[in-house]
C-alpha cells in the first residue's frame, strides 16, 4: 500500500523534466484525484475529453489486471500519438498518468518516473 501523498508525487514529477505537460491520478471510477497541467499550459482536450480519456484508462486498468497472474503485474503502459506521448503506472487502486511533449527521450523519462515512485512506495 502507497502511502504518499499523491499531490507531493504529482509536484516532484513536474521537476523531473520541463518537457512534462501533464502528471495526475485517477481513481478506479476515472476520476482526477490529484494532479493537473503544468502551469502555463493548457489541455489538448475539453473537460468532457478529458473524462473520457480518464474513464478509458481506468478501466482498461483493471482489465489488464486479469492477466496479473499469468503475465505478472502491469509496471507501466505508454502510447505515443502524433501530437503527443502518453504514459501510466498503477499505483494500487489508483493510477498515475503523465503526458509529454513528443520531442522527448521517452525511455529515459519513464525509468526517471518510476524510481521516484518507487523510492516513494518504500520510504
Amino acid at each position: 500500500m502507497l502511502s504518499y501523498n499523491l499531490s507531493d508525487l504529482c509536484t516532484s514529477l513536474f521537476e523531473i523534466n520541463e518537457k512534462i505537460r501533464f502528471v495526475g491520478i485517477i481513481n478506479q471510477m476515472g476520476k482526477l484525484i490529484a494532479g493537473d497541467m503544468k502551469k502555463g499550459l493548457t489541455s489538448m482536450e475539453r473537460d468532457d475529453g478529458s473524462m473520457r480519456l480518464y474513464l478509458g484508462y481506468a478501466i482498461n486498468n483493471v482489465l489488464r489486471r486479469d492477466f496479473d497472474n499469468v503475465f505478472g503485474k502491469v509496471l507501466y503502459t505508454f502510447s505515443e500519438r502524433e501530437q503527443i506521448k502518453l504514459l501510466t503506472i498503477p499505483l494500487d487502486d489508483n493510477l498515475l498518468l503523465v503526458s509529454m511533449d513528443k520531442s522527448i527521450d521517452h525511455t529515459e523519462l519513464i525509468k526517471k518516473i518510476l524510481a521516484v515512485v518507487n523510492k516513494l512506495a518504500t520510504s
